[in-house]
């Protein structure tokens, strides 16, 4: 499996062989779309004697605001996935795999081990992280907000999207039972939400992408009229970069995809356009596409870093990986099982850097994750850093 499908949730099972399915989705990296003309397509640079603004930071660190705002006790308390749509009105969505809701006991500070909907998404204004709102279905017994609307079988990951016009289109990697995990990917869908109340306005199904899967990150360029999707596909431990073009007012058609000299109607002719390690995004800041990615990591202890290299066209070719960041997150002297780094450039300036958000999903083997019928959502919950300009290139 690939890009566009976080691993799930393992603190929510049991059996300690589920670990093993996380080798069928470790190439998963949602990402959100930015238009490339957000900072009006130049260099990011920004005028230090504004308010708020200064020399850039010398290290990448945790950002307390954002890594406190994923840690709620309402609507949605726990999940992964973590990746932002920026909306046209202020606002900004950010979408989630399995999640927890509305479970959080404040007594014992815990949540129970299984979560309760496959997907789920938060909306708050842009500069207003206290005041955020769950999406979930109207439907009590079945509160996942995107549902299959043909199969109760078949489930939704949702990994990415962008705005265009009065809908806002998220991509969803869908996935059925079956396969020697217990679960496998059945294609790829248009989820459509009415714009600005976001609910659910209808599926459209996405094309077969021949393995890859192009929900790493959509960059919309408003110039020329088109987004260009990031696509990736596990090649042994380390993930390969494709990318392809639809008219970004046309979401559900004709899409193109480039094969090394020019834009071609078949998949199969797809391009290889940057390497990278594992959970591969795409953003964009200024004129440079911004690829991050992270080290294996399978379970605790394992790999720490989280990478990024560039480009000045969606094409490429990538500039050799750097690392930017090592994850500080401990207890009782582990590191986490972590994933799925994101960038969030409308979050973004000279001053704070780039925002960058992982998962983590627990600290298994070495510390057991549930326990009597209860874990810790801080297992399993994103957290956020700032990863200065200059440590991810010194021309950004």
């Amino acid at each position: 499996m690939n890009c566009g499908t976080a691993p799930t949730n393992l603190a929510a099972h049991t059996k300690p062989d589920r670990t093993a399915l996380i080798l069928a989705v470790l190439i998963a990296a949602p990402g959100a779309a930015i238009r490339a003309n957000a900072n009006g397509d130049r260099p990011l640079k920004e005028d230090a004697s504004k308010p708020g603004l200064g020399k850039a930071l010398a290290n990448a660190h945790k950002d307390p605001a954002f890594t406190e705002f994923f840690r709620r006790t309402n609507g949605w308390v726990a999940g992964d996935g973590a990746l932002s749509v920026p909306l046209s009105d202020g606002r900004v969505l950010w979408l989630f795999g399995d999640s927890f809701i509305d479970c959080y006991d404040p007594a014992t500070r815990t949540i129970p081990c299984l979560f309760q909907v496959r997907n789920t998404a938060l909306v708050h204004a842009k500069d207003d992280l206290r005041h955020a709102r769950t999406l979930l279905n109207t439907n009590a017994a079945k509160r996942t907000f995107f549902q299959s609307p043909a199969n109760t079988q078949r489930w939704f990951w949702p990994v990415s999207g962008f705005q265009q016009g009065n809908t806002v289109y998220v991509y969803l990697t869908k996935l059925k039972p079956g396969g020697g995990l217990g679960f496998e990917v059945d294609g790829h869908t248009w989820g459509k939400l009415r714009f600005p109340e976001l609910e659910v306005a209808g599926y459209a199904e996405l094309p077969d992408f021949n393995g890859i899967d192009f929900g790493c990150g959509f960059v919309q360029d408003a110039d020329g009229g088109y987004t260009y999707a990031f696509g990736s596909k596990l090649d042994g431990l380390e993930g390969n970069l494709y990318v392809a073009r639809f008219r970004t007012a046309e979401p559900e058609h004709d899409w193109a995809y480039w094969d090394g000299r020019r834009w071609s109607t078949n998949v199969r002719e797809s391009a290889i356009v940057g390497r990278a390690a594992v959970s591969l995004n795409v953003c964009k800041l200024g004129h440079h596409y911004v690829l991050l990615s992270s080290q294996f990591s399978l379970a605790c202890d394992q790999g720490r870093e989280i990478y990024a290299s560039t480009a000045t066209r969606p094409t490429g070719p990538f500039t050799t990986r750097r690392k930017v960041f090592t994850l500080d997150d401990v207890v009782q002297g582990h590191y986490p099982f972590f994933y799925v780094p994101a960038g969030h450039p409308e979050f973004s300036n000279v001053r704070d850097g780039l925002l960058v958000t992982y998962c983590i999903n627990g600290y298994a083997p070495a510390i057991p994750v549930c326990e009597n019928g209860r874990m810790q959502p801080d297992y399993y919950r994103p957290k956020a850093i700032r990863v200065p300009i200059e440590s991810i290139s010194p021309d950004l």
